[in-house]
Parts: C-alpha cells; structure tokens; sequence
C-alpha cells in the first residue's frame, strides 16, 4: 500500500478523553487495543479509494429483472 500524501482522523471528545487516560495510566495493552479499534479502522477507512463508478454504487441483486421482459 502507497500513501502519497497526509491521513487526517479525527477523533471525537469521547476518544480523545480515553487516548489521554490511556497516556497517564501508560498502559500498553489498552493503548495497543485503542489504536486497533479506533484508529485502525479509522485509518483505514480513510485509505480506501473515494470515487466508485455509478453503476458499482448503484447495483442491486435483482436489478436486471427489471429490464427483462
């Protein structure tokens, strides 16, 4: 995977608190399953490409039936 550029996340006032208790207590393993969790599949999501073909997005299983006559 090729990052090109910066990965922006934001987080929210709920897991910035955690983050910052996580930092005081410096406990490792709740600071490892923080960023697994949280911003992981933050950075995560962020990575996955943006623009998806009209027809990919707007798919639908039975959508042929009704062109079918």
């Amino acid at each position: 995977m090729r990052i090109a550029d910066k990965v922006v996340v934001e987080l929210s006032a709920q897991e910035v608190e955690k983050l910052l208790a996580i930092l005081m207590d410096e406990d490792r393993e709740e600071a490892y399953e923080f960023l697994r969790e949280s911003l992981g599949k933050k950075i995560m999501e962020r990575l996955r490409p943006h623009c998806v073909p009209v027809f990919e997005v707007s798919y639908s299983p039975r959508q042929k039936e009704s062109f079918i006559k």
